[in-house]
């Protein structure tokens, strides 16, 4: 039994090991990060973001000549109030202040409109004559500041048309295309079926023009001669057209 024993013990010992060493763990390699996208997508983003900027810079600018001539209006208008209540201190006013009128038979620059007669004596009526007097007389900030006055109090007189006219055309006169344009535009919101509707678009037309927005220019020619084909100012534009 002892010889048993240890010859059972020896087959123990000659048996090989069947247990199994552990195996190391595969190694797995991380991906790498996404890339940076589809090339043509990012530049449709990009040509998206320029357009959406351009039309953001553009309404912009329109907001800063808008406000510009607002403010212009506005520092014309405390001229003239500085200018009327001045000379009336310490005494007695013997008219409204802001009516000066002049002579009833005081020539007006071409292309105003006449008054409603010669005996016409109210306030807007007043003020118009003035006015044009001064343009007249070469008196033209003078003249500008009648005429705001005008717009500004009696915004539903028939003469503010002219007068709004009267100072737009001035601001062409001087080379002013942006407060030019925006007096022709006022003119044309603020009464948009009056008889200087025809003209002032020509003029709009002439102040793109000038700053270098010939494209628009020549769609505003083409609607003068699309809504007021009989005027003379449509045959202005036509000619403009042509040239």
């Amino acid at each position: 039994m002892v010889a048993l024993t240890l010859v059972g013990c020896a087959d123990v010992v000659k048996q090989p090991s069947t247990v199994e060493s552990p195996r190391p763990a595969p190694v797995t390699t991380a991906s790498p990060p996404p890339g940076p996208g589809d090339p043509n997508r990012l530049s449709e983003q990009v040509a998206r973001i320029a357009s959406e900027l351009t039309e953001l810079q553009n309404a912009v600018a329109k907001l800063i000549a808008a406000s510009r001539a607002q403010d212009d209006q506005l520092t014309y208008l405390r001229r003239r109030v500085e200018e009327l209540e001045s000379p009336n201190r310490g005494r007695l006013p013997s008219a409204p202040s802001g009516f000066a009128p002049a002579p009833p038979t005081a020539p007006a620059p071409p292309g105003t409109p006449p008054l409603l007669g010669s005996a016409t004596t109210t306030p807007a009526a007043d003020l118009y004559r003035t006015g044009v007097d001064q343009l007249r007389s070469k008196a033209t900030d003078a003249a500008i500041l009648t005429l705001y006055d005008l717009i500004a109090t009696y915004p539903e007189s028939p003469l503010r048309e002219s007068a709004q006219y009267l100072v737009a055309d001035v601001f062409y006169k001087q080379k002013d295309w942006r407060s030019a344009l925006a007096e022709f535009e006022a003119l044309i919101a603020a009464v948009p079926r009056g008889e200087k509707v025809p003209d002032a678009l020509v003029k709009i037309g002439l102040c793109q023009r000038d700053l270098g927005d010939a494209a628009r220019a020549k769609r505003t020619w083409e609607r003068v001669v699309r809504e007021h084909p009989a005027s003379a100012a449509a045959r202005q534009a036509r000619t403009l057209l042509r040239n």
